[in-house]
């Protein structure tokens, strides 16, 4: 940049407004890099967890069998339950698999790891009950783990809507700059024809 002194109004104008340019063309670039790295990020883990079949709290994951869609539905949104229609062994054993899903599931830090070991245990412990007598007798442990799934559920809409609205602002800001980028060079061109 020439010393102020010999510059014009016109060169100092375009001088200023070059370096705006410049600023504005930084900003955007790091906006769209930011975009385009957490595109990429979140495709490869969304890769990840498919190949690994990883879901969630929801159901996203088409390679998953079937019957383990069933069971991990109960699990989150539902209630695990033995129907009064199966044998002993197989309520033993579909209460084996809600357990093994849900532990394996879960680690030992996750808020609902209790609630739900409690609720699967009773379910367990009762199991040549009636299925209604079960309920009864595991009401209290159901409700507790329902309350901690119902939280996490909260927990996890209210990080998609923080999530989309910190983008939001990141998209409207890029979108002022290209606007004012655009401005900034259409009087350029305007001072530049005069």
């Amino acid at each position: 940049m020439p010393p102020s002194s010999t510059m014009t109004p016109t060169d100092r104008f375009h001088e200023y407004a070059r370096m705006e340019v410049n600023y504005i063309e930084t900003e955007l670039k790091d906006w769209f890099l930011q975009r385009q790295f957490a595109m990429e990020r979140n495709r490869a883990m969304k890769t990840t967890f498919d190949q690994h079949n990883f879901t969630g709290l929801s159901m996203a994951n088409a390679s998953v069998p079937d019957a383990n869609k069933v069971l991990w539905s109960d699990l989150t949104k539902g209630r695990p339950e033995l129907e009064d229609s199966l044998s002993t062994n197989a309520k033993q054993f579909k209460a084996d698999m809600y357990t093994k899903m849900f532990q394996d599931s879960t680690d030992l830090d996750h808020p609902c790891r209790l609630e739900g070991s409690s609720y699967l245990r009773c379910v367990q412990e009762h199991l040549k009950d009636p299925q209604q007598k079960r309920s009864r007798t595991c009401m209290l442990t159901f409700n507790a783990f329902d309350v901690c799934r119902s939280g996490l559920y909260s927990q996890q809409e209210r990080a998609v809507d923080h999530a989309l609205i910190k983008q939001d602002i990141s998209d409207k800001r890029a979108k002022a700059l290209f606007e004012r980028r655009a401005m900034v060079l259409d009087q350029q061109t305007c001072c530049q024809i005069e």
